[in-house]
């Protein structure tokens, strides 16, 4: 085993895992373990040969010893000393992706399709009619069932849709599913009464859905009942994957183009999409429209997000506009879907004859606005259908129990767009789309299905969701937004090279992966909360804190109360490290303030508005003094200190309390934390005690307050730097969390 024989290794691992998992008949969570099993030999086996510890046996290496072998040493030239930990880290970090790439590699293998040469266009699908005006109803009943029968009467009947001898393709969702979750998937109960109806106007009913790339067809069907209830109930069950392909054109100027399609939609005479009612975490709900995306039968779903998904959501509708929907929310799923979700028992049916105005419906049963919903949107701009109508809960005959009427747990729409735009950006690298139709599935499928993780996904997920909602949160979205925070993106990354760049210089790559780890997130949430910020303020945050930074370092390394290794003084990493640490504290500050203000904490302390600094202030120096620092400290580093003191506290006097409140705990937080972490690594000491002294943890807060100074010196108030309405004015908005005293 060595670096270069391992990955073609793995590779042939994953291959097997599929192929012979088949033969075998293991299920996926068989397939998962062996997985796990394989790769940690792997590891820990070469982990061993490259300590050392472990010598090569392996002729016609026998004479090398384990680091060697590994590197190939004769081949290479590499020797062990030559190489940084973090790269050997990140070679075994890799190992688990080659054995990926080749279960991927299996799998898109042995879900090609042969494709006719047939092309078929808008024209030659048999179900395009025109709906006439939009129309729909909503039922609610504990009997699904009668929720079914009741908006189907309430539009006519089904005779108005399905005529003697019509093959109608009733197009369910079952692969978006978890079978051990009702509300992800399409409800059998629900699907039954459709097929009963169907045959009652004389039709003849088949049911379908299409593979994904982790997800078959059959197995999740088997495991979701659906496989024996169609079996029961003598209705065809079909997997769009395995049928006739053939190209279709969806028109000129499409995204999609011309792509497959199974011939089985395009002969339909009738299409009924009969989707379960949740929310999705890329595009907020996923309802009539979106079940019919699940129509194509290519497994490869990635190619499709780099279109934009939102737009191949409305052109497969356009093409195959669905004649009747019936919106199974019998048992909806909320929270963050498809998969990591929670069931709902709704107890309600949304049935029209325009998917778009159907969807409307739903969405604002869920709690969203239609405009929310992109594919909607569009839809609606692009004449699909109508997404104009309101709906007046006062209509439902009862309202659901625990409140759950337009007020589903649900992904924030800022959030859902955010993630289109990442995946969108993340796919533009090469051969990461087989990467993230395989990960993307596992993560969301398998980690909603495994013992354990199974109840801490949703939770996670719902982290995630709000802690990107918090950082989106008053944000525009206009061309000029988008400008700036493109700008900014760049001025921090920039930042960041330069960082790097001479942390690298310092030698301090290779001193602690622990450092290197904290330092990376350092600089990832250092440029989401630039993205934040106003140019003008960005610029002068960093333009003082390389000022107050530089005179600060110079002092304290030329005094001895700092030392960094290999260096005498003040170097571009240490410059640089502080002003990304600083643009990183600003950033969580206004989001803490935010959180401050509407917890009212300080709200009788208005007046105060120095106090946090004033504090931070008082504990240094009194820390400086016990710890024996004042005694040590030069004449210069006592000036920089009492003019950073008055810089803090009467620029701060300017600034509300919470958000100087914030900008204290999270310098003294964060700053103290780093200052622990570099300490441990051995990249900086302190010479006048063996630990961390007190006074260095509170210190940060001293120099961002003397950067807010500094700032203000310029005529820029740093407490504003977030492009978004006021917090104060947001704040204000929000319920009180208890009554005014």
């Amino acid at each position: 085993m060595s670096f270069l024989i391992d990955p073609p290794l793995l590779v042939l691992s994953g291959i097997f895992i599929y192929f012979g998992g088949r033969r075998l008949g293991w299920e996926r969570h068989a397939k998962i373990v062996v997985s796990v099993a394989i790769v940690l030999i792997f590891i820990i086996f070469s982990s061993l040969l490259y300590a050392d510890i472990f010598l090569c046996v392996f002729p016609p290496f026998s004479g090398m010893s384990g680091s060697e072998f590994m590197l190939h040493s004769d081949i290479t030239g590499i020797a062990k000393d030559e190489v940084p930990t973090v790269v050997v880290l990140l070679l075994f970090v890799l190992y688990p992706v080659w054995l990926f790439a080749g279960y991927a590699a299996a799998l898109l293998i042995s879900k090609r399709r042969r494709i006719s040469n047939e092309v078929y266009s808008l024209w030659d699908v048999k179900s395009r009619t025109e709906h006439g005006p939009s129309e729909y109803f909503v039922a609610r009943d504990p009997d699904a069932k009668k929720c079914v029968r009741d908006a189907v009467a309430a539009l006519g009947g089904i005779g108005r849709f399905v005529k003697a001898g019509d093959k109608v393709f009733i197009k369910v969702n079952i692969c978006g599913g978890v079978p051990e979750v009702k509300g992800t998937f399409t409800s059998t109960e629900v699907v039954d009464e459709i097929v009963d109806l169907v045959r009652g106007a004389g039709g003849d009913p088949f049911i379908g859905d299409a593979d994904m790339i982790w997800n078959k067809f059959w197995q999740v069907a088997a495991d979701s009942g659906w496989f024996e209830w169609a079996k029961e109930k003598g209705v065809r069950l079909v997997n769009l994957s395995e049928t006739k392909i053939v190209g279709f054109d969806f028109g000129e100027g499409t995204v999609i183009g011309t792509d497959m399609i199974s011939k089985e939609v395009i002969d339909a005479k009738v299409l009924i999409s009969v989707p379960t009612m949740k929310t999705h975490l890329l595009t907020g709900v996923t309802l009539g429209m979106k079940n019919m995306y699940g129509t194509l039968p290519e497994v490869d779903k990635a190619k499709y997000h780099k279109m934009k998904i939102e737009k191949v959501i409305y052109e497969v509708n356009m093409a195959f506009t669905p004649n009747l929907v019936i919106i199974d929310g019998s048992i909806g799923s909320e929270a963050i879907g498809p998969l990591s979700s929670r069931p709902l028992d709704f107890q309600t049916i949304v049935a029209a004859n325009d998917v778009v105005c159907a969807d409307s419906i739903a969405s604002q049963l869920m709690g969203y606005d239609p405009q929310e919903v992109v594919h909607l949107r569009l839809a609606a701009e692009r004449g699909l259908g109508d997404a104009s109508q309101k709906f007046n809960f006062g209509e439902l005959p009862y309202c659901h129990a625990s409140g759950k009427d337009g007020n589903w747990d649900r992904p924030e729409a800022k959030v859902k767009d955010f993630y289109n735009w990442g995946i969108e950006q993340i796919l533009k690298f090469p051969g990461w789309s087989t990467l993230f139709n395989v990960g993307a599935d596992f993560f969301l499928y398998d980690m909603a299905r495994l013992p354990v993780f199974r109840y801490l996904t949703p939770g996670l997920l719902k982290l995630i969701n709000d802690v990107v909602y918090l950082h989106l949160r008053g944000q525009g979205d206009t061309e000029k937004d988008r400008i700036r925070r493109r700008n900014n993106f760049f001025v921090l990354l920039l930042l960041a090279e330069a960082a790097l760049l001479g942390f690298y210089m310092d030698g301090y790559l290779t001193k602690s992966l622990f450092f290197d780890f904290n330092f990376l997130i350092a600089i990832v949430v250092a440029i989401l909360a630039a993205v934040r910020m106003k140019t003008r303020n960005l610029l002068a945050l960093i333009l003082s804190s390389a000022l107050v930074t530089s005179v600060l370092e110079m002092g304290l390394t030329s005094d001895g109360i700092v030392k960094y290794a290999g260096n005498d003084g003040p170097t571009l990493f240490v410059v640089s490290g502080w002003m990304l640490l600083l643009v990183a504290i600003f950033g969580i500050s206004d989001l803490l303030r935010f959180w401050l203000i509407k917890l009212g904490i300080f709200k009788k302390l208005r007046g105060w508005k120095a106090l946090p600094f004033a504090a931070a202030a008082a504990a240094f120096s009194l820390f400086f003094y016990l710890e024996g620092y004042f005694d040590h400290a030069g004449r210069w580093v006592l000036v920089i200190y009492v003019a950073m003191f008055l810089l803090s506290i009467f620029f701060s006097s300017r600034c509300s309390v919470d958000w100087n409140a914030a900008l204290v705990v999270v310098s003294i937080a964060l700053g103290g934390y780093m200052e622990l972490v570099g300490l441990f690594a051995g990249i900086w000491s302190y010479p006048l005690t063996s630990g961390l002294p007190i006074f260095i943890t509170i210190a940060t807060a001293i120099n961002a307050g003397a950067v807010l100074g500094t700032a203000s010196l310029g005529g820029v108030d740093l407490s504003t730097s977030t492009a978004t309405k006021s917090v104060e004015d947001e704040a204000s908005k929000a319920p009180r969390t208890q009554p005014e005293d």
